[in-house]
């Protein structure tokens, strides 16, 4: 396989140069660049210099079919000859026949029946911000709970609910009116018992409008509890008379071996947040679902949204459902995942650094730690993925622990699934003998 190169800093040819420009002109969080990307296929990504790599990151949990699927890519070329915009206080076809589809599924998936209503939006953030004020609006409360390290996204409303430490008190003021509690880190629970905690967050302070879950925390490293940790806050939010709202911007559809990943958990949700791979990332769409009776509070300027569910939008995403029930691509991510991790689980035991091999479905990761259980420090991570580059695989670092996230499309080969963790695991064990995690 074509050596990548994580620092295309260190190449001639077009990826150096489209790097360069990128970091010269484009505002970026970080300068580190792994790929000049110039096309994809499947579970690959090209490079532009026409270096062929193994996806593992799905682009964040976004390309759950696969990267330009050529069903989805068919329904978009037909659709956008057509109409590509309407005016949000229209309607059209796709708009209403995805949101009775969504309605469905997620009647059968909660088990509570009855009807569930859509409002539209383009990004996850302004899906988490519509279901926030949907939640306000119907309790008169203005309270959230959120949990510590948990991701929302980038805007002030996503970041406030969320718990990212590092945006409190800078990108957002702290307040009684934004509290989190600990997400259920097993590695340093230190006999702390985080259903009672949750529960003891949404009962102080304001009454809370709603706690917002993710069935598995991606960002922080793909830490999530058991049932019963689930079960337990699903019902504080019910004593408290909170609003449970459900992310599954990045566990939905698929990803986590069911439709929604909050099926593990046997939540029944008020309103479920759905982004990303809703249309496997060919045109941005995402929303806010909730139980009909919460669509009452949709009224006004507040809930406006010029991109949301345009039909270019909506073709995308009606073939992208479409291969993720003709494919069986939920059942292929749980068997998939269940492979891994009979593979990768034996690391744990052969090198004192590997703490944790973790996940559910194609939602997986590997966490490293220090001789004293902490994270280790960013350079080990960053070597640890350029090496796995220069395998031909692309794989990213969690935040908050140092974990190493494997988030495949779900249409990834399994010859090549399989191949790519025996690599991973061999890279894993170079690196420990070195002493390189140390």
């Amino acid at each position: 396989m074509t050596t990548v190169l994580d620092d295309v800093h260190a190449l001639d040819g077009i990826s150096r140069r489209l790097a360069d420009r990128d970091r010269r002109f484009v505002a970026r969080p970080t300068t580190r660049i792994p790929l000049a990307v110039r096309s994809g296929e499947g579970a690959h990504l090209i490079d532009e210099d026409g270096r062929r790599v193994l996806d593992l990151t799905s682009g964040w949990n976004v390309a759950n079919a696969g990267w330009n699927h050529p069903r989805i890519v068919a329904a978009v070329v037909e659709q956008a000859k057509e109409l590509a915009f309407a005016p949000p206080w229209c309607t059209h076809d796709g708009r209403s026949r995805v949101a009775e589809r969504l309605s469905g599924m997620l009647a059968t998936a909660s088990g509570i029946g009855g009807e569930f209503k859509a409002l539209s939006g383009a990004t996850g953030s302004e899906a988490v911000e519509a279901a926030l004020k949907v939640a306000r609006r119907a309790t008169g409360r203005q309270a959230t709970v959120g949990f510590t390290e948990a991701y929302h996204g980038g805007t002030l409303g996503a970041l406030q609910a969320g718990g990212v430490p590092q945006v409190q008190g800078v990108d957002v003021p702290t307040s009684q009116f934004h509290r989190h509690a600990p997400i259920p880190d097993m590695l340093r629970a230190n006999g702390r018992d985080y259903a009672a905690l949750v529960r003891e967050t949404l009962l102080s302070g304001p009454p809370p409008a709603a706690i917002l879950l993710e069935p598995a925390f991606t960002n922080p490293g793909v830490i999530h509890g058991d049932r019963e940790f689930y079960q337990a806050v699903q019902a504080a939010a019910r004593e408290a008379g909170a609003l449970l709202i459900i992310d599954e911007v990045g566990t939905g559809f698929g990803r986590m071996g069911h439709t929604f990943g909050f099926e593990h958990w046997g939540l029944q949700p008020d309103i479920v947040v759905v982004a990303k791979a809703l249309t496997s990332g060919a045109v941005p769409m995402a929303g806010a679902l909730m139980r009909s009776e919460l669509a009452d509070a949709v009224s006004g300027p507040g809930f406006s949204s010029t991109f949301g569910w345009v039909p270019l939008a909506c073709a995308a995403a009606t073939a992208s459902l479409d291969v993720l029930e003709d494919e069986q691509l939920a059942e292929r991510a749980r068997r998939l995942g269940e492979l891994a991790l009979e593979r990768l689980r034996p690391l744990v035991d052969a090198h004192s650094n590997v703490a944790a091999v973790r996940g559910i479905g194609l939602e997986l990761g590997i966490e490293f730690t220090d001789a004293a259980g902490d994270p280790l420090p960013r350079p080990p991570m960053e070597t640890l993925t350029r090496r796995l580059l220069q395998r031909g695989i692309f794989a990213e670092p969690s935040a908050y622990t140092s974990t190493l996230l494997l988030m495949p499309p779900l249409v990834i080969d399994e010859a090549e699934w399989l191949g790519a963790l025996d690599a991973i695991a061999e890279q894993i064990g170079e690196m420990a003998e070195a002493g390189e995690f140390a």
